[in-house]
């Protein structure tokens, strides 16, 4: 979006504006008011009456644009005498860095503007406006778990031919890539938005402690939509998934291989989908379902749908852009193996899980904020705390619970969570990693 309209968001702006000035790119807020839907340089927070309540602009703004007599980029001298009241604060905020200073002032109206400014060089790097009587919607006090007690880190095997029944010890913790176990083609998960099959990206044999629906359902297997091509959304298809579920099978026998597939649901898959519209689907199994035999992805009957996505027919090393999005930390491939659509065998890489010691953060729920911080103990591993405890000294493929390292802001999660990389199972997170809350089963990434 360009940055040049985002300058006219004021504290007190209601909803209906915002999202008129946003259009399409409207999207509701979180749980506490903040906008996600913005560019990463412009933060918003909506109040507790659903209106701006402060906006920040760290974005580059033209020489001919001022916000209260300042703009990103200018010479605190400059600022300073284009607004004779702007002054450096008493109090630096808690999160002050050394090598930065902060000015404002009250304009005649009671908002409060602030200038965030690098000492180094003298100049304004972002600029903060806020109305100081905004009340925010705080959300519920960070869960923590005093009966969670154990994190994990979970390792990848090398890349190997993945049994279609019996298979051994060395996969009785899961697999990455390769074919799902014990989940019928009808059950298989189909994109509402194209009809095709969803690609498995991995199964994940999951500690005791981790089971959150229930000590029966010990695996978890996670299907996402196409990340590596752009396939185009078929209309009617789109629209037949976003009707009601009838009784009856529909008249256009077109339309029926999808009310079948919608009949068969799995009990236990959750559909779930991010900003950009992927879908993903995480289904839970019992062992006898994770000790099935793998299953082959459905080929529905339909005339409405275009090409299949590249992975149904060709072999990973056709699909994925890079090796290690299919061989992990090893260079060595099986040619010619995939996922099993056209392909004669399917390879995997086998999961381990082993506890991970001494993480303060196990059973504390993940937060940014440091007043959240402090209500449930959780040490950020980048705060000053967390350097000296060298929290960020885990560097696994994907663990369980513990401390987290987002690459950009930290989802509302609980302590119950996975963290993992594009590695773990082929994804195209932007060079970025993701999250998965395993109780609440949503998930969030962001790009690197």
């Amino acid at each position: 979006m360009d940055n040049s309209s985002l300058l006219h968001i004021r504290p007190g702006m209601p909803t209906s504006a915002l999202a008129e000035l946003l259009g399409t790119r409207w999207k509701e807020p979180d749980e506490q008011g903040h906008l996600t839907c913005l560019s990463k340089d412009v933060s918003v927070r909506l109040d507790s009456d659903r209106a701006a309540g402060y906006v920040i602009f760290a974005c580059p703004m033209p020489k001919t644009v001022l916000v209260e007599g300042l703009r990103t980029g200018m010479a605190i001298s400059d600022a300073l005498a284009n607004n004779p009241r702007l002054a450096v604060l008493p109090e630096a905020p808690e999160d002050a860095c050394e090598g930065w200073a902060t000015y404002g002032f009250i304009t005649d109206d009671g908002m409060q503007v602030a200038a965030n400014v690098n000492t180094r060089d003298n100049t304004v790097k972002s600029i903060r406006l806020e109305n100081p009587n905004a009340t925010y919607c705080e959300p519920a006090s960070p869960i923590f778990d005093p009966t969670l007690t154990k994190a994990f880190d979970i390792a990848l095997g090398p890349q190997r031919v993945l049994p279609k029944a019996g298979r051994g010890t060395e996969w009785a913790g899961g697999w990455t890539l390769g074919l799902p176990p014990g989940i019928s083609a009808e059950r298989w998960p189909l994109s509402s938005s194209n009809g095709h099959p969803l690609r498995h990206a991995f199964t994940l044999h999951l500690p005791s402690e981790y089971r959150t629906k229930g000590n029966e359902l010990v695996a978890l297997s996670l299907f996402v939509d196409d990340q590596q091509e752009e396939l185009s959304s078929v209309k009617e298809i789109a629209d037949y998934f976003s009707s009601p579920l009838s009784k009856s099978p529909p008249a256009d026998s077109d339309l029926l291989p999808f009310w079948q597939h919608r009949q068969a649901r799995h009990a236990q898959s959750h559909i779930m989908e991010d900003i950009l519209g992927t879908q993903f689907c995480a289904i839970w199994l019992t062992q006898q379902e994770f000790d099935g035999e793998l299953s082959l992805p459905p080929m529905p009957d339909s005339e409405l749908l275009d090409d299949p996505p590249t992975w149904i027919e060709e072999d990973y090393a056709s699909y994925f852009y890079e090796c290690w999005l299919y061989t992990g930390k090893s260079d060595a491939v099986i040619p010619g193996a995939g996922i099993g659509g056209g392909s004669g065998e399917t390879v995997a890489l086998p999961l381990s899980a082993v506890i991970r010691a001494d993480d303060p953060n196990v059973g504390r729920s993940p937060r940014e904020w440091e007043s959240e911080c402090a209500i449930n103990g959780y040490i950020e591993a980048f705060s000053e705390r967390g350097e000296e405890l060298n929290l960020s000294r885990w560097d696994s493929i994907a663990h369980l619970g513990g401390t987290m390292q987002p690459q950009q802001g930290y989802p509302e999660f609980g302590p119950y969570y996975l963290e993992f990389e594009e590695g773990f199972g082929g994804f195209n997170f932007g060079g970025g990693n993701a999250q998965l809350d395993l109780q609440q089963i949503k998930i969030d990434w962001a790009c690197g």
